[in-house]
Parts: structure tokens; C-alpha cells; sequence
């Protein structure tokens, strides 16, 4: 292995996208890098990078059923993480999450949607085991059926079908949190989902997960042979590409090409580095659902640090986006929000100016002058995220330097 003098490269890539699991952060971690020095990492196979999404996805599915009481239960995040403590690396604090691990071994499972919610966003996110969105819809309403691909499965007149390659899809749902104060409105949405199927428990040995995907799943085509070739995937392999896909992130400035379905259109989603990256993420939607791009450093090129103020002017109404937006800023050193403090600017608590702007003011001190002061700490750096839901990939919003 070869050392470089590339300082922070892994420190930024790991808090890049929008649900990122701790998980990832912890096994750098674990590897004993110093700020700065960091070890060139030989690149995985195509196979290896496959088999890291596979691991990992399987990973967390045994978590959150784990959590949640078994399959085919929701599990709810009740309140936005703004303490800084949160399992998720980059949190968004746009929504609450209500996911599940579906089992479809037993039948068809329905997820079924309120029909009288008009103030807010609110999506449906499916996940198959090989790490491709195979469902996205915004604001679902009524029955959504899960059915197995190749099994008969009876499915109620009027329900939207949801046709999955294996038997464990994963059913992620994004409700909006306008503000603070909007919480419990979200909240009693949450209620109203309700999820039915036969729950078991779900568990997988470790040294069995990328087989389990093999055996539980249809493989893509496309993808013949490469879990199969990487069965014995474990957990020093999980931490070894985890290092390399955190160098490899500080080159991919948005998450364009690593969630959407396999045959996606989206730039780069043919590409394995791509799609393992993503993993970084993790549930992320497909970009042409929600844009997330990552602030890092200034107009200059110099990492954003509390040290020095920097400002930042962002529109109000951005071009292309239909559905909203959002600035939410994060500690460097946690790769998390900063307790007791704002961490996030929207159209819901900012007004425009007179350009239609919005101008955000990073500082240690409340600058008085009439822009949306955004907190930071002195002497620690810090980057932010835009996330914009829902927008035009081909008219999209001015970058923060443009």
C-alpha cells in the first residue's frame, strides 16, 4: 500500500450524502488514519464493489427489522436529529423517515396511504437487495402492493403494483417537516400509514449476507456472476472498499448516477464506483428526485472553517425545482448537526429579498445585517448540503459560487 499526503480525503467524502449510516464512518475509523495521512487504497474489483453494496444493504436490513420488531413492521424516527447525535451521518432535517424491511415469502404485502393530505411532500422509496431503487412515487395515496416476480400473488382491484426480483425490498418513506413547529403534523401522519404481511424475524450471519442476497434475490443480468464470485465477502473486506469508496467520493460532487433503478439514464449510473459510493448514502433517492449537493469549500477553493466568515446567496425560487429546498449545514469533525444551534434554512422559515434571493451568513457571531446567520463553531470546519426534491436535471439551479 501506498501513502499520499491528500489531507481531509477521507474526512469529507464520508459525510457527503443525505442518509449515509454511521456504520461506514466507524470502519475508516477503525483503520487508525491519522488527519493527515491517509493510505492509498488499491481499487476493488467490480465484483468487490457489488458485493460491498450487497453486504452492506443486507447489513443494515437485519438492523432496522432488528429495531423494528420484525418485517413488515414500520419502524418511525419521531423527532429531527438537530442534537448532533444521530446514527445518520449528514441527517436531513427536511423530514421524518418511516421505513421497513418487506418479506414477501409469505404473500403480498400492502403498504395503504391516507387520501386527505394536501400540505406537504410525502414519498414512497423502494429498495431491492442488490441496491437499485426499483419505486419512487411522490405523495402516495391508497394501497400499494409488494409481490414477488414469478409467484402468483393476488393483488386487490385498484392497488398500485409493486413487482420485486427477491423476497426483501426495502420500503423507505420521507414525510415533510416544514419547522420545528410543524412536527406534530408529521407526526400524526405517520400513524395513519399502516403496513400489513406476515412478520417474521429477519436474520443473517455475517459471513453470509452477500450469499443471502444470491439466494433471496433474482440477479440482475447484467450483474450474472459477480456476487457469485465474491461469496466469501466479510467484514475486512466491508472496511477495506469502505476505505477506498471514501477517497474515491472526494471526485463526486452530487449523488447524479448512484440510486436509481439499474437501467437508469441518470450520468454514471453504469459505472460500479458510482453505484458503491452511493453506498455512502445509502437510501438516497435518484437524483431526478432530489438533487443533494455538498458545500465543502468556499469561492476560493479553501475548506469552509469557523474561523472565517462566508457568505452565501441562494434562490429563493430555484429553476427547475417543483417541490422545495433546503440548506442544512454540519460539523465537519461529527459529520453531524451542531447541537443547540440553527442548522437549517428553507422557504418555510426565510423570506426573499429584493432579488429573490436568499443570503445565508456562515459565522461564529450573529452578523446583524439583515442575511439568515447560520451558526458555526470557531476553529472547526464545517460544510453544508442543498437539497433540492424533485428537480429538473436538465435546467437545474445555479451552483453557490455561480
Amino acid at each position: 500500500m501506498k501513502k499520499s499526503i491528500l489531507v481531509f480525503s477521507i474526512m469529507i467524502p464520508l459525510s457527503f450524502l443525505t442518509c449515509g449510516e454511521k456504520g461506514n464512518k466507524e470502519a475508516v475509523e477503525k483503520l487508525d488514519l491519522k488527519s493527515d495521512e491517509v493510505i492509498e487504497f488499491e481499487r476493488p474489483t467490480d465484483a468487490e464493489l457489488h458485493g460491498y453494496k450487497a453486504y452492506h444493504h443486507t447489513r443494515y436490513m437485519v438492523q432496522t427489522a432488528a429495531a423494528a420488531g420484525g418485517t413488515n413492521k414500520l419502524l418511525h424516527t419521531k423527532k429531527l436529529p438537530t442534537e448532533g447525535t444521530d446514527a445518520v451521518v449528514t441527517p436531513a432535517l427536511d423530514h421524518l423517515y418511516s421505513k421497513a424491511v418487506i418479506d414477501l415469502t409469505e404473500g403480498p404485502v400492502t403498504v395503504e396511504f391516507p387520501d386527505d393530505i394536501d400540505d406537504r411532500y410525502w414519498s414512497i422509496h423502494v429498495t431491492d437487495q442488490e441496491h437499485y431503487t426499483i419505486f419512487v412515487d411522490i405523495r402516495p395515496v391508497g394501497k400499494y402492493i409488494f409481490v414477488r416476480m414469478g409467484k402468483d400473488m393476488e393483488v386487490p382491484e385498484g392497488a398500485k403494483v409493486i413487482e420485486c426480483r427477491g423476497d426483501y425490498p426495502h420500503l423507505f418513506i420521507r414525510l415533510q417537516v416544514k419547522t420545528p413547529e410543524d412536527l406534530p403534523n408529521t407526526l400524526a401522519i405517520q400513524e395513519r400509514i399502516t403496513l400489513s404481511g406476515v412478520s417474521k424475524e429477519f436474520y443473517v450471519k455475517e459471513s453470509e449476507y452477500v450469499k443471502h442476497v444470491i439466494q433471496t434475490h433474482d440477479i440482475y443480468p447484467q450483474n450474472e456472476g459477480l456476487l457469485a464470485s465474491v461469496t466469501d465477502f466479510i467484514e475486512e473486506d466491508y472496511k477495506r472498499v469502505t476505505a477506498w469508496v471514501a477517497q474515491r467520493m472526494a471526485t463526486i460532487p452530487n449523488n447524479m448516477g448512484g440510486f436509481g433503478p439499474i437501467d437508469s439514464k441518470e450520468p454514471h449510473s453504469n459505472d460500479p464506483e458510482y453505484r458503491a459510493c452511493a453506498i455512502i448514502g445509502h437510501l438516497g433517492l435518484p437524483a431526478e428526485h432530489a438533487l443533494y449537493i455538498a458545500g465543502f469549500v468556499n469561492c476560493d477553493g479553501e475548506f469552509l472553517n469557523g474561523d472565517k466568515t462566508e457568505v452565501f446567496t441562494f434562490p429563493y425560487k430555484p429553476r427547475g425545482v417543483k417541490e422545495f429546498w433546503s440548506v442544512t449545514r454540519y460539523s465537519m469533525i461529527t459529520r453531524n448537526t451542531i447541537p443547540g444551534k440553527n442548522d437549517i434554512y428553507n422557504a418555510f422559515n426565510t423570506d426573499p429579498d429584493d432579488n429573490g434571493n436568499v443570503t445565508i451568513t456562515f459565522s461564529v457571531e450573529d452578523p446583524n445585517d439583515g442575511t439568515y446567520w447560520m451558526p458555526v463553531n470557531k476553529g472547526e470546519g464545517y460544510y453544508f448540503v442543498v437539497r433540492y426534491y424533485e428537480p429538473d436535471l436538465n435546467n437545474q439551479p445555479k451552483g453557490y459560487c455561480d
